[in-house]
């Protein structure tokens, strides 16, 4: 008698990414949209865009650019961008000009600007430039070959939000700016948040 060999069950997490890569994935889906919601409360408001930084305003911002470390952190837990020494830099000057442009926002919230007007302006430029910057990680990602489909395009898709801002402001003036920049993030970090959450689990280095 000849007994039936029966598959080794699989488990349901062995396709996803790893339970920290989902939490970090999670923080980025949770800060992508702010800047779409700080948009249309200050349309609500009868506000131009950008409106006036009140302090819900500022608590936004910085769930925002703690969404957007979340993404850099996940990328660099599944080795996204590369697993070399330049990889690793990458991630650190992101990482880096992130927390400048969460300490404009600490700034504002206290009323205070403790380093001077100079450091000031530095974490004011962060904010752009650490948008800017995804388009060096989105060729890393590109260049690593570590994720396909899709979700390789996401991080690249988040460098272009602030070239096209810029020509949505050359376009159509101020009013432009948080028509395009809002949706932009929310599209385009929300689709790096959930490529984060759906990595295969065999992309991680523990």
């Amino acid at each position: 008698m000849t007994t039936a060999v029966l598959p080794h069950p699989v488990r349901a997490s062995a396709s996803r990414a790893p339970a920290g890569v989902r939490v970090l994935g999670a923080v980025a889906l949770l800060g992508s949209p702010m800047m779409l919601v700080q948009y249309l409360w200050w349309l609500a408001a009868g506000a131009a865009a950008p409106g006036p930084r009140t302090p819900i305003a500022l608590a936004g911002f910085l769930l925002y650019v703690t969404g957007f470390a979340a993404a850099a952190l996940g990328l660099r837990r599944l080795r996204a961008t590369g697993r070399g020494r330049g990889a690793a830099v990458v991630t650190a000057l992101q990482l880096g000009g992130l927390a400048l442009a969460a300490g404009q926002t600490l700034q504002d919230i206290a009323g205070v600007r403790p380093f001077g007007d100079a450091f000031y302006l530095a974490t004011d430029i962060a904010w752009p430039a650490s948008h800017v910057f995804m388009l060096v990680v989105g060729v890393a990602v590109l260049r690593a070959g570590v994720w396909r489909g899709w979700r390789r395009w996401t991080p690249l898709a988040c460098g272009f939000v602030i070239p096209l801002m810029a020509i949505a402001t050359a376009i159509g003036g101020r009013a432009a700016m948080g028509a395009a920049f809002a949706p932009a993030t929310a599209l385009a970090f929300g689709a790096l948040a959930v490529a984060l959450l759906t990595a295969p689990a065999s992309h991680d280095v523990r």
